[in-house]
């Protein structure tokens, strides 16, 4: 009797958790509508093919091929970040066809699972898979409908090492202890000149 009851409550919570789960995966459609004003909210639009995927702490990466840039400034190869500790988060393989939009923060660009990025899937059942939105759009018809309202942009060069050079370094722990200890060194010397001076 007392095993049945346990298999209940297990049963129970179990079920709580997929309802919780598959709530937390619907998005407002309404939000995500194909329109100008949705593509103007998004800083970076582009189609690309995945290169690789890169586990991470908080935020996995994947590099992308960029085939056609429709907004923002991008290289040829990009690397996008999205959130890997959601429930919904959104699954990228190397190999595929995407069409992307993100924002940044921290500099970053950033994709999220609420989005119309999405993978091309050629399959005529637009309900194959709960991570992809329900469109009337093929990617292909939003790749056309974005390229008449965004045009084509040409890609930057990537950064090269020397360019890298000119960037501001964040100095190491240990590289602030000494900056620390030359300016004390510094201040000293100057408060013992000057005092030798006004003794004179």
């Amino acid at each position: 009797m007392l095993k049945i009851r346990i298999l209940y409550i297990l049963i129970f919570f179990l079920s709580l958790y997929t309802s919780f789960s598959q709530d937390n995966c619907n998005c407002n459609e309404k939000e995500i509508v194909f329109s100008e004003g949705y593509v103007n909210a998004n800083e970076l639009i582009f189609r690309g093919k995945t290169v690789s995927v890169t586990k991470g702490i908080d935020f996995d990466k994947v590099t992308f091929k960029v085939n056609t840039l429709f907004k923002g400034v991008s290289p040829q190869q990009v690397e996008v970040y999205f959130d890997n500790k959601n429930v919904c988060a959104l699954k990228f393989n190397a190999g595929e066809d995407w069409l992307i939009y993100a924002n940044y923060k921290s500099a970053k660009p950033v994709v999220v699972y609420c989005s119309r990025s999405r993978k091309n899937v050629i399959n005529t059942n637009k309900n194959i898979d709960l991570m992809y939105i329900k469109s009337d759009l093929t990617i292909d018809d939003e790749t056309d409908k974005l390229t008449e309202l965004c045009g084509l942009k040409n890609f930057t060069e990537p950064i090269t090492n020397n360019e890298k050079a000119h960037d501001n370094i964040i100095p190491t722990g240990s590289q602030r202890i000494l900056l620390i200890i030359f300016s004390l060194i510094g201040f000293a010397l100057i408060y013992f000149v000057l005092n030798r001076v006004m003794k004179k």
